[in-house]
């Protein structure tokens, strides 16, 4: 009886795991997909000075026109532990804890939708396990995120996510996923 039960257990623990691995799988490929879809029709990023400034490692906005006019679409990774209440276009928008949501302003109302969750390796290091990279028209990547928005021609975005329990052997590997460069082809031009 201890034999099956401790099989039935161990089947189940894997079960969980790998269910967890395809939520991981779905989420990013959902995520980066909304992201390449965005760097492809933007016409150019926009540059937020208060906090939490655009673009930075962890924010960027991006205009994107639209058959009615422009629309700016905002991806933010909440890096901490907690939700956070930030401001998108003047409006207020809880974040959730370890989680990349986009948000679009189309002019009178802001929308959000979680992209992905659970965004974490548990590697205490490392303060961002996601990040936005710019870079410029010879692919050199920008170090620092003050004054250089004319010369970003190129994004990339990966992270690192992870999803269940360690103590109850459900939690599954680190899930590491990235874009390639993605050029910004809408822009009227590039530098």
């Amino acid at each position: 009886m201890a034999a099956v039960l401790s099989s039935y257990i161990y089947m189940g623990r894997n079960l969980a795991r790998l269910a967890n691995q395809q939520i991981l799988e779905t989420e990013a490929r959902r995520a980066f997909t909304y992201f390449a879809n965005d760097v492809e029709v933007a016409s150019g990023l926009v540059a937020v000075a208060s906090f939490p400034s655009s673009p930075s490692i962890n924010r960027v906005d991006f205009s994107v026109p639209t058959g009615t006019g422009t629309n700016t679409i905002t991806y933010y990774y909440n890096f901490k532990p907690i939700a956070l209440a930030v401001t998108v276009n003047g409006t207020s928008i809880s974040m959730p804890a370890n989680s990349l949501t986009r948000c679009v302003f189309d002019g009178t109302a802001v929308t959000s939708q979680v992209l992905l969750r659970n965004i974490t390796d548990n590697n205490s290091s490392t303060t961002y396990d996601l990040t936005f990279s710019y870079y410029d028209s010879s692919s050199n990547p920008y170090t620092s995120y003050t004054n250089y928005l004319p010369g970003i021609t190129q994004l990339s975005l990966d992270c690192s996510t992870q999803l269940g329990v360690n103590s109850n052997g459900t939690q599954t590997q680190v899930y590491r996923v990235a874009t390639g460069r993605m050029q910004l082809h809408n822009t009227p031009l590039l530098q």
